[in-house]
């Protein structure tokens, strides 16, 4: 018998979670092993108990794993590795066989102690594919549990990938595991769907239960795997199934060294997944070439408005608006819509399109627009990243790195996050910190060049290396339209000596930005650049030749 204070947890009742931890583990296809049931089972017992702040690695691993007093999570990492395993057995559970269930018990990432979800029940029909659909998130749904209505919203424009086997090769242990690994990492990418296929089972069955009106991009991935000498070789192809184009084929090595099988086969996953699913990665850049118009609807108006966050064209920022108001009035169910348009409304201030005067209220509103997104979608990596990005707008520190950490706990294989993180702990101050964020980041994928680069040119600058930061900055592709990077390149120029070059970007910027001289103490202030930093920089300008005006009023 559990005692317990008899207070309901996450709104369900002590015996609706006694009743849903008994049905799963009593479920026969239900995928945890007897050592994930005897750790799922001690962690909701505890909970219910009132013992959760006892639920930790140690405590786990002792009486769980039986492990000794001296026990050391740095050293053994019985407890990390067993909580993934869980996690994704729950996730599957929960999409098809469990989907029924009115209670599902979760192990959210980065802890160990269970949330419990009240759920509404979901039909399940039964067809002989042997596929998961898993929905980008931690709270995954069957796209059997989703029949197509009359009136189609966005849903059923998400592109699908079918992760599957590739043919004609002889499959080693390492295919099926990398397999789940991929599909793991790909999950919390927004705007996707995740579905693996078992060998043997046909493609055509498939795509027709996910997508029987035809709507909507199929794309399938061919993974092979296998273990030499310690040495991980992934070989994947990703390909548009309606066309039968090959969009991307590549090949994943990697040494195990030091780690575990387990982890190079995750790290792995994480890379391939990254390139496929970020916002720049080979899915988004096909959509947007499939959905070329914005207007159309409003799963098009956020493929656009992603694409807008790389370039942030002041051209476009009025007609990206348009579409996405568009698309919540239209749509107002739909995450993703909501939290591009924070990002729109906030960058009203940040992009100086709006009065400051304004910038209370329309930052409050964007705020909302966040706190919808994660209502409508409380486990989107997305919705999280953009409500940091308001926070941090509103000078609200604490709760934005807060958000921010947050989003990186939901997609940990991206870096994505982690990288918007770092860039903006920099320009708060925290420069070794950010600075140390952005180089993780980077050292697993290059993603968008002002992103990637951006703090360590300004670290450069910080430190005096101008012809470092000269050399950095030439060496990369970045949108001429981007008015910020001419502003830094003009002020590195300047330092330099170098006139000419700097006229070259002032000349740039005068044209994106006629009012910036009077706009740079306003865009730097907004941006939270500290003081020494942003006088660093008008130093800079200064010798390019550009003089700026404080216009703030001290009060």
């Amino acid at each position: 018998m559990w005692t317990s204070s008899d207070m309901p947890i996450d709104g369900v009742e002590e015996r609706e979670i006694e009743a849903a931890l008994e049905s799963l583990l009593n479920a026969p296809r239900a995928r945890i092993s007897e050592r994930g049931r005897r750790f799922l089972r001690y962690v909701v017992e505890k909970t219910i108990a009132g013992q959760s702040v006892q639920v930790k690695a140690y405590t786990i691993a002792i009486d769980v794993f039986g492990r000794g007093v001296d026990f050391d999570p740095a050293k053994d990492a019985v407890v990390r590795n067993e909580a993934t395993r869980l996690r994704s057995a729950l996730a599957l559970y929960y999409a098809v066989d469990g989907a029924a269930e009115s209670v599902a018990i979760h192990l959210p990432i980065g802890g160990y102690v269970p949330r419990f979800e009240r759920r509404q029940a979901k039909a399940i029909e039964t067809s002989g594919c042997d596929e998961v659909l898993v929905r980008a998130g931690l709270q995954p749904m069957p796209a059997r549990a989703r029949p197509e209505e009359g009136r189609q919203g966005p849903e059923h424009k998400i592109p699908i990938i079918v992760v599957r086997p590739a043919a004609g090769k002889e499959l080693g242990e390492a295919s099926p595991r990398l397999i789940r690994s991929v599909i793991a990492a790909l999950v919390p990418y927004h705007g996707l769907r995740i579905a693996g296929l078992e060998p043997r089972k046909p493609l055509q069955e498939l795509v027709a239960s996910l997508r029987p009106s035809g709507a909507g991009s199929i794309y399938v991935l061919d993974i092979a795997a296998d273990v030499e000498e310690q040495t991980l070789r992934c070989q994947w192809i990703l390909s548009d199934h309606r066309s039968g184009l090959v969009l991307a084929s590549r090949e994943e090595i990697e040494a195990t060294g030091a780690s575990s099988m387990m982890a190079v086969e995750k790290a792995v996953g994480e890379a391939v997944a990254r390139a496929i699913g970020q916002r720049w990665g080979i899915i988004n850049v096909s959509e947007r070439k499939l959905h070329p118009n914005k207007h159309q609807d409003a799963y098009s108006c956020v493929v656009h408005a992603v694409a807008y966050l790389s370039s942030l064209d002041d051209a476009e920022q009025k007609d990206i608006r348009k579409c996405l108001e568009a698309a919540v009035r239209e749509e107002p169910h739909y995450s993703d819509a909501w939290a591009m348009l924070s990002y729109i409304q906030m960058n009203e201030i940040r992009g100086l399109y709006a009065q400051p005067a304004e910038s209370g209220r329309i930052l409050q509103e964007a705020l909302g627009m966040a706190d919808e997104a994660i209502r409508l979608a409380p486990h989107s990596a997305l919705a999280h990243s953009m409500r940091s990005t308001v926070l941090f707008a509103m000078a609200k520190f604490e709760e934005f790195e807060k958000a921010g950490r947050r989003a990186i706990a939901l997609n940990p294989g991206s870096g994505e996050h982690q990288l918007t993180l770092g860039n903006r702990l920099y320009v708060m101050g925290r420069y070794e910190e950010g600075a140390e964020l952005v180089r993780r980041a980077n050292a697993r994928e290059h993603y968008h060049p002002a992103m990637s680069y951006g703090v360590p040119i300004l670290e450069l600058y910080r430190q005096r290396d101008y012809e470092g930061a000269l050399r950095m900055a030439s060496n990369l592709s970045i949108d001429e339209r981007y008015y910020f990077m001419h502003v830094l390149l003009a002020a590195i120029c300047g330092q330099l000596g170098a006139t000419a070059k700097a006229e070259t970007h002032l000349k740039i910027l005068r044209h994106l930005r006629p009012n910036y001289a009077t706009e740079f103490y306003f865009d730097w202030r907004g941006r939270k650049f500290q003081e020494d930093y942003i006088a660093h920089i008008v130093e800079g300008l200064e010798k390019a030749g550009f003089a700026v005006t404080d216009t703030r009023i001290d009060s």
